[in-house]
């Protein structure tokens, strides 16, 4: 699976997650943007090629 990290409403950085369950992904994510949240991500999303497995926060802010 696939972590976007956000930024201004853009893909800033993608990162490569576990793809063993969900709840694996999400956790491994957060710790992600828990570590990179001083580049100034806004939130990530979670994806599993074109399914949407999470967002964080639910309402990413709009490009602006």
């Amino acid at each position: 699976m696939r972590c976007y990290l956000m930024r201004h409403g853009h893909i800033g950085a993608v990162e490569l997650v576990s793809d063993a369950s969900d709840a694996a992904a999400i956790k491994e994510a957060t710790g992600l943007f828990e570590t990179r949240s001083k580049e100034g991500f806004a939130g990530f999303e979670i994806w599993d090629r074109a399914r949407l497995v999470h967002r964080h926060p639910q309402s990413l802010p709009k490009f602006g």
